[in-house]
């Protein structure tokens, strides 16, 4: 961005998250996204090169807020499941907020931005970064390869958006514990609930 009007920022933003959410990438016209944020098409120039600048940006704002949000949240005396719950909480609050934002970054792997995009996988590297020293502070992880954590936070990343994406909203309020126990523990053998369903009979 070259310029800093933080209103007609937000309009401009707001107005290309729901358009980019709508329409398929090659769809949306700036034009389009000028019209909706209510401000004159050359106002866009102003602030983006073009469309990819504008949606690169628009990856970037959201992800990096969602950080800012887990890493406040983030206390280190908390073990280490209360810190992936916490994780897990602030990525379904920002989601429910910002639904229009979970269909774009839906999106956004279809596209090929090359160097462009640095900017923005690195930001996301700063997210997963941050879940590889949650998941190495579980004793079961302490020896685990830096492989093999990796690998876990892409499974945990894929569940993530695979259920935000597919549940309907409004998502249940204990979504979050749900979603960290079966992280965590898997489907597991169901025999302590077949007990507890048992001793009530």
């Amino acid at each position: 961005m070259r310029t800093a009007d933080p209103a007609k920022s937000r309009r401009i933003i707001d107005a290309a998250i729901q358009l980019f959410a709508e329409r398929p990438y090659h769809e949306v016209r700036m034009e389009d996204i000028a019209a909706r944020a209510q401000v004159a098409k050359g106002t866009l120039y102003l602030h983006y090169q073009d469309k990819e600048d504008l949606f690169l940006g628009i990856m970037n704002e959201g992800l990096s807020s969602l950080i800012d949000r887990i890493e406040s949240s983030l206390q280190a005396e908390m073990p280490p499941e209360e810190k992936l719950l916490v994780m897990n909480r602030e990525s379904l609050r920002y989601f429910e907020r910002n639904h229009f934002f979970l269909d774009v970054i839906q999106r956004v792997e279809v596209f090929r931005f090359g160097a462009r995009s640095a900017c923005f996988e690195e930001t996301r590297g700063r997210l997963h970064a941050i879940l590889m020293r949650v998941l190495r502070q579980f004793p079961s992880r302490a020896k685990a390869s830096d492989e093999d954590l990796a690998l876990e936070v892409l499974a945990h990343s894929g569940m993530m958006k695979e259920i935000l994406h597919s549940l309907p909203r409004p998502w249940p309020g204990d979504l979050p514990e749900r979603l960290t126990r079966l992280f965590l523990h898997g489907l597991g053998d169901g025999r302590q609930e077949r007990g507890r369903r048992l001793g009530r009979r």
